[in-house]
């Protein structure tokens, strides 16, 4: 790759990547069709070591939500693409923390931190993926890693319910999260949703 050598080149791999195999495109439920495609066993081990190791560089969710037409029929016309927002921290639990190929600091960093500094918003009045610490932004999320739940598309804050979790049982819950020390999401529910307000 181009980062030993010097380049400035960066990797993400998402969620569904890190753990679905081709095996569930073979009946083809178009719930399961993405672009890049899902590959084989070996090849969710490659971009977990890659993960592990810093090759690959951030978990990205490729979210698409899609209307229910665009999922609901044939493979050939469905779109590509799926949800991947609501359950991407507990795919990384699930697949990264969980087997201790990463610490929470890791799943920070490639979650937060480094999308951040790819993305050049890092810095500046409005910066995001910093550190906790004192007179930094108050961006915070708070994990409960020891809860588990069964993923449902239709109770998912998207619009869409086209996700390739459903049914699955999952590890870790978003408690809560913090913009600038204003809270956006509460008891697992966006703060809006619970009339508490914008």
């Amino acid at each position: 790759m181009g980062q030993g050598r010097g380049i400035d080149v960066t990797a993400e791999v998402t969620p569904h990547h890190l753990v679905l195999t081709d095996e569930l495109a073979r009946g083809y439920d178009p719930t399961f069709k993405v672009n890049p495609p899902l590959r084989t066993a070996a090849d969710v081990e490659a971009v977990r070591a890659g993960l592990a190791d810093g090759t690959i560089d951030i978990v990205a969710t490729d979210h698409a939500p899609h209307p229910v037409e665009d999922k609901d029929c044939e493979w050939a016309a469905a779109a590509f693409g799926m949800t991947g927002l609501e359950t991407a921290l507990s795919v990384v639990q699930e697949t990264m923390v969980d087997t201790g190929r990463m610490t929470w600091a890791d799943v920070a960093r490639v979650l937060s931190a480094n999308p951040a500094r790819i993305g050049r918003i890092d810095t500046g009045p409005t910066a995001q993926g910093r550190p906790l610490a004192v007179g930094e932004p108050a961006n915070v999320t708070l994990v409960d890693p020891a809860a588990r739940r069964v993923v449902d598309g239709a109770a998912q804050a998207t619009a869409s319910t086209n996700t390739p979790f459903r049914d699955r049982e999952l590890p870790g819950r978003v408690v809560a999260t913090f913009l600038r020390g204003r809270a956006t999401v509460l008891d697992g529910a966006p703060v809006a949703r619970q009339g508490v307000g914008a």
